[in-house]
């Protein structure tokens, strides 16, 4: 016997006498790691939560045991479990958000006062009206009074309508005299108090002045709790389990309204199918070294499920409103008394912030839209690493729609990761001219130039920002590699951006973010083989199945059926053009969610009725939630046209 043949047969006996067989063995799959090599494998193993095999079919034998689940993959294409590293699964899944959405193409004032009055919204507990969704173009080019129309409306109860955007508020009298604005008030530090040519409120509360409001609508309460936590649990954990995401930072959690106790909540109650990350946010209007103390205090290292290790920060606004920081004035004549947007923080005070809070273990989560609100984000962050040095913060700034060339590099130089968003339709090159009326063409002409960042060697992440736009991960890794000429390199390096990389980007990659051995086994099974596939396909993808911890999340019925019959219920059509038929009859309360996790239809089912008619639902994905006895199940179908 040679001695390589030797040292085999003793490491297998070895490990067979130790009787150190995995738990489940999956085999004959197309397996990407995200390793620093990006390689494929066709077999892994786990023992409890963690990964103890990832490699070919030989090497998976000596860890079969007569116990050991073994699970053939069928040459299926397997990933690691997806980030979604800018995200408000809380605020945007809550049963307490607005009831009434406005219509976006509606472009004039009454209309929307119309399509608020026919939506027919109820205070709530806090005695607010709020909507969201409208265009705030309407509002700036008119000749009517937004103020007027939406206090002659509701003349008796605070309205609050935020904008698509959430950087404004449109607001009626009642609610102006809620939070004490007269013409005299002056602008809150992030924000704008729009008035007429009289000197009187207009109706319109930009960027931090709107979020008065907001927190005035929202004041901590009970019930609005309850309806945060009962979002989460209906619908939006496992709207991330079956869409294959393992991994979320929430982008903003509002402390004040107790968004982090929610989330400890399920924690503690077991309940969290997913890592969350916090990103706890600094308030601009506070003061600074109160907020400090109350932001150190509120530092939670956590454990691998949840975190409190990030502080988000709004530098500036939107371009859409004027208020994101350019280096230039705005084309567009907004009329503010600022002509190149506004900041939240300014330099030397986000720089405080960093070097003081970096030091306790937090990285910053900050919103970066204009190219002078980037430069000047790196700045901040450059001064802080001055002074502290490099103490392994992963600061990252989020959205970069516009990035001056000469800043590209700084994002390798500081170890900055620069956190797109390209999955909506306007972030596409064939968009990107139409911000010319408001920033330039020259300027318009690049827009979250992620390619010329990953070639400067910069970390790039790709995010959702749900509710903005969908948090339909596939979508988001077909736009990052189609959207030429600021694209990725390749469908690899795009699966990075949503894995291994944004696992960095939070410090969680020592236990996530790859599929390798002593890592969390955290990995998703999918219905198509995204790196073969024409790029255009990708979005079309499917989750066959999710997997946190080592534990099943969501089985779409492929990978195991037992699971499926006892947590997911079954619906035919999968395709359905006018109903969907339950395959038994079910009683309970049932709720339609569309992709967004907008609820669209709500009902009961009559005893021994389980069919449900869809005409009235848009083309698109859809999840059916049930609320019964035997608990919350869901499932997700299409309609078809």
């Amino acid at each position: 016997m040679n001695r390589l043949v030797f040292l085999l047969f003793f490491g297998i006996c070895t490990h067979i006498l130790n009787a150190q067989f995995a738990d489940v063995v999956c085999h004959n799959g197309h397996i990407y790691t995200a390793d620093e090599s990006q390689s494929f494998v066709t077999a892994m193993a786990w023992q409890g939560n963690t990964l103890v095999y990832v490699g070919d079919e030989d090497g998976m034998q000596p860890w079969l045991g007569s116990d050991t689940e073994v699970h053939d993959l069928e040459g299926k294409t397997v990933l690691p479990g997806l980030f979604d590293t800018h995200i408000h699964l809380l605020e945007a899944g809550s049963e307490g958000a607005a009831s009434c959405v406005l219509p976006w193409s509606e472009n004039s004032v009454s209309g929307l006062v119309s399509a608020l009055q026919a939506c027919n919204p109820q205070p709530n507990i806090n005695g607010w009206i709020f909507s969201w969704g409208h265009s705030i173009y309407p509002l700036l080019e008119t000749n009517e009074s937004p103020l007027e129309l939406l206090s002659a409306a509701f003349p008796n109860t605070p309205v609050a309508a935020m904008d698509e955007t959430s950087h404004s508020a449109w607001v009626n009298q009642a609610a102006l005299d809620a939070l004490s604005i007269t013409g005299n008030t002056p602008d809150p530090v992030g924000g704008h108090i729009v008035l007429d040519a009289n000197g009187e409120p207009y109706g319109l509360l930009l960027d931090a002045a709107g979020n008065l409001a907001f927190q005035a609508a929202y004041a901590p309460h009970e019930s609005l709790s309850d309806g945060d936590y009962a979002g989460l649990v209906g619908f939006g954990l496992s709207a991330m389990a079956t869409s294959g995401i393992t991994s979320i930072t929430e982008g903003r959690t509002y402390w004040k309204r107790g968004y982090h106790e929610t989330w400890n909540q399920l924690h503690e109650e077991g309940l969290l199918t997913l890592r969350v990350d916090l990103a706890m946010y600094a308030y601009p209007e506070e003061n600074d070294e109160a907020q400090i103390d109350s932001l150190l205090s509120l530092y939670d290292e956590g454990d691998e499920w949840l975190r409190a290790k990030q502080i988000k920060v709004y530098l500036d606004g939107v371009t859409l409103n004027g208020t994101a920081a350019m280096e230039e004035p705005y084309v567009y004549p907004f009329g503010w008394p600022f002509d190149s947007g506004l900041n939240y923080f300014t330099v030397d005070r986000l720089a405080e912030y960093i070097t003081e809070l970096e030091l306790e273990g937090y990285s910053f989560h900050i919103h970066t839209i204009g190219n002078r609100g980037v430069r000047e984000a790196l700045d901040a962050i450059q001064i802080a690493r001055d002074i502290n040095g490099d103490i392994g913060a992963k600061h990252q700034l989020t959205h970069i729609e516009f990035v001056n060339s000469n800043d590209l590099d700084r994002f390798q130089e500081l170890d900055v990761t620069a956190n797109a968003q390209v999955t909506a339709w306007w972030t596409e090159p064939s968009e990107w001219q139409g911000n010319a009326y408001l920033v330039g063409a020259q300027v318009a002409n690049s827009m979250i130039p992620i390619g010329s960042i990953h070639e400067a060697g910069g970390r790039v992440t790709l995010s959702s920002d749900w509710d903005v736009s969908s948090y339909n991960p596939f979508r988001s890794l077909e736009n990052a590699v189609t959207r030429t000429p600021e694209a990725l390199p390749s469908v690899a390096d795009a699966v990075d951006s949503k894995t291994i990389l944004a696992a960095i980007s939070s410090r969680s990659d020592s236990y996530t973010g790859s599929i390798e051995v002593g890592k969390r086994a955290d990995f998703i099974c999918i219905d198509q083989d995204i790196f073969s596939i024409p790029h255009s396909a990708i979005s079309e993808t499917h989750v066959l199945l999710t997997c946190v911890d080592g534990v099943d999340v969501h089985d779409a019925g492929w990978f195991n059926s037992v699971q499926e019959a006892n947590n997911v219920i079954q619906v035919m059509p999968r395709l359905a053009d006018t109903h969907i038929q339950l395959t038994s009859p079910f009683s309970g309360e049932f709720q339609i969610r569309d992709l967004n996790g907008r609820l669209v239809k709500q009902g009961e089912f009559p005893p021994g009725i389980s069919s449900i008619n869809v005409q009235s639902l848009k083309e698109g994905v859809h999840f059916l939630v049930v609320h019964s006895e035997e608990g919350l199940m869901t499932t997700r179908f299409v309609v078809v046209r």
